[in-house]
C-alpha cells in the first residue's frame, strides 16, 4: 500500500526541479482542455440543443475523473512536508488554495452551473503544466519583475504624459464637436471614450469627429497615441535587456570564480 501511495505522489505531486510533467497530469491537462472546449461551445444555442445531454455527459465523467485524481492528492498529501504527516497533513491541504482550485472545478459537474463558470478550469493548469515551477517561467518572472523595478520612474513618466494626452485631447474634442454631436460627444467622459479609443488604435468608429477642427484634433491624438505605446514598450523591452545583462554578468563571474585557471589561461 505504502508503495502504491508513493508511485502515486511521484506520478501526480512531484515538483522537483526539472522533473518533467508526468503522464499522468499530461492526461489532467488534456481533460481539461477538453472540458474548456465543450464549455466554450456549448454557449452557442444550436450546439447547445442539438448536442446539451451528450455535453452534459461527457462533463459527468470528466468531473468524476476529476474527483478521483482529488482524492489520489488528498490520499498521498501528507507524503510533502510543507502539510505534514497524519490528519493535519489533510486538512492542510484540503485549505490549501490549490485544493480550493481543484474542489472549483469538479463542482460545475454535478450541480448544473452555467458552462462559463466550467472555463475557471484553466486555472488548474498552473498545477496540472507545472508552469509556476519551470524554470523558464520563472526566469522570465524575474526579468519581467527586474524591468518593472529598474524603471518604475520611467514608467510612470510615461504614464502621466498617457493620462494628459487623453485629457487634453478629450476636452478639445468636447470644445470642437459637443455642439455638433451631442449625443455621442457632448461631455467630456464621452469625448474620453473617444480618446482612449483613438490612442489606443482600436478606433471602434461609434463617434467620429464630422469638423474639419475635429478630424485635424483627431489626427494630432492619433500620431501622438503612437508615442504613447511606443514609450512604455521601449522601456520595458530596455529593461529586460538590462536583466538578461544582468543574469549573463553574474553567470559569467561565477563561472571565473568556479574556475579561476581556465579563465587564466583564456
Amino acid at each position: 500500500m505504502n508503495e502504491l501511495r508513493l508511485r502515486i505522489y511521484e506520478q501526480i505531486i512531484n515538483d522537483s526541479p526539472g522533473v518533467k510533467t508526468s503522464l499522468f497530469n499530461k492526461i489532467c491537462g488534456v481533460t481539461i482542455f477538453i472540458s474548456i472546449f465543450f464549455a466554450v461551445i456549448v454557449t452557442e444555442n444550436s450546439v447547445d440543443y442539438h448536442f446539451g445531454d451528450q455535453i452534459d455527459f461527457l462533463d459527468w465523467i470528466i468531473g468524476g475523473l476529476f474527483c478521483i485524481e482529488y482524492c489520489c492528492r488528498l490520499w498521498v498529501a501528507p507524503l510533502e512536508k510543507k502539510y505534514g504527516n497524519g490528519w493535519r497533513g489533510f486538512l492542510r491541504y484540503v485549505i490549501s488554495p490549490m485544493a480550493i482550485i481543484d474542489v472549483i472545478a469538479i463542482i460545475p459537474s454535478f450541480i448544473g452551473v452555467r458552462a462559463e463558470l466550467k472555463i475557471l478550469r484553466i486555472i488548474r493548469l498552473l498545477r496540472i503544466l507545472k508552469i509556476g515551477r519551470s524554470e523558464k517561467f520563472k526566469q522570465s518572472i524575474f526579468h519581467f519583475n527586474y524591468a518593472f523595478r529598474t524603471k518604475s520612474q520611467e514608467l510612470q513618466i510615461s504614464v502621466f504624459y498617457t493620462v494628459l494626452l487623453l485629457l487634453i485631447s478629450s476636452t478639445l474634442m468636447y470644445l470642437a464637436e459637443s455642439s455638433i454631436q451631442p449625443e455621442l460627444l457632448g461631455s467630456i467622459p464621452r469625448c474620453l471614450w473617444w480618446s482612449i479609443t483613438t490612442v489606443s488604435a482600436v478606433g471602434y468608429g461609434d463617434s467620429i469627429p464630422v469638423t474639419a477642427v475635429g478630424k485635424t484634433i483627431a489626427s494630432i491624438t492619433s500620431l501622438m497615441g503612437i508615442a504613447a505605446i511606443a514609450i512604455p514598450t521601449g522601456i520595458l523591452a530596455s529593461g529586460f535587456s538590462e536583466s538578461i545583462g544582468v543574469k549573463d554578468k553574474n553567470k559569467s563571474e561565477l563561472y571565473k570564480n568556479e574556475f579561476p585557471l581556465n579563465t587564466e589561461q583564456k
